[in-house]
């Protein structure tokens, strides 16, 4: 990421939270950056314990002051642009900040968007980057794509995007596009994306697996559960599959699960 970035991740547990958070923060302390990492229901010494499990050298960076841990309590977009300010005048490149958005489920959607369009006018000043984390069981599922919207403006088939999976709408063939880790935790993110596609799309549903990593049986039976209830007039078709999911597959058998079509 590079200063005037703003994205943002969804997760329910520390581990989605890592792939994210754990590069963005040691990368801004490894180089040029100051860090400021705003809290909200998690305590900051919690949050410290976290980074040093996750091998983030924090102790230097805190004496240091580039790395700052602190409740976001009425941290507005105007504290983040004087928070940037000063680290700009402290010979930092910028300023890296995430912040935990759970406070949003006590103020409210319009109080967070309002709060999102702020950040975004300091990060366009080239002065911070960011990323904003979603608890995905605070936020509804509904809510979490309007809130992904929110950070990629440009990219309006975004469906989903946690440190672990992210899913696309796709158009000609219509379906999704799925990347990444599908595993007990996910496969209901993915069980819910593959539900609202199949209301939406009126024929077959296209899937597309090409840059999926790992999937376990619960992503497996979420696809094989999504096809048989497609109707007889209609397929889910898998394609592009890597093999080591096509082969998962015809090892328990699922590749012939009714209403279930893998193309080569």
């Amino acid at each position: 990421m590079q200063p005037g970035d703003h994205r943002s991740v969804a997760y329910s547990d520390e581990a989605e939270l890592e792939p994210v958070l754990a590069p963005f923060i040691a990368e801004g302390l490894a180089g040029a950056d100051k860090v400021l990492y705003l809290t909200d229901v998690t305590h900051p010494s919690v949050v410290t314990g976290l980074l040093r499990g996750w091998g983030v050298d924090t102790a230097d960076a805190a004496r240091s002051g580039q790395l700052e841990i602190r409740r976001l309590e009425a941290f507005t977009p105007a504290d983040v642009a004087v928070q940037a300010d000063q680290a700009r005048s402290e010979g930092y490149r910028a300023l890296r900040v995430t912040g935990e958005m759970s406070w949003a489920v006590r103020a409210g959607h319009d109080r967070l968007a309002e709060f999102e369009s702020g950040l975004q006018k300091v990060f366009d000043t080239g002065t911070a980057l960011g990323v904003c984390q979603f608890d995905k069981r605070l936020f509804g599922a509904e809510a979490l794509a309007d809130l992904l919207r929110l950070h990629r403006p440009d990219d309006h088939d975004l469906l989903l995007e946690t440190g672990l999976l992210r899913i696309r709408r796709t158009f000609g063939p219509d379906g999704i596009r799925v990347e990444g880790e599908i595993d007990a935790t996910s496969s209901a993110d993915l069980a819910h994306r593959l539900s609202e596609s199949a209301e939406a799309v009126p024929g077959d549903l296209h899937v597309d697996l090409h840059g999926v990593t790992f999937i376990d049986l619960a992503g497996l039976r979420a696809l094989v559960d999504t096809a048989k209830n497609l109707g007889d007039q209609r397929e889910l078709v898998l394609g592009p599959v890597p093999d080591h999911v096509s082969q998962l597959m015809r090892l328990i058998g699922w590749h012939t699960s009714p209403g279930l079509r893998i193309d080569a």
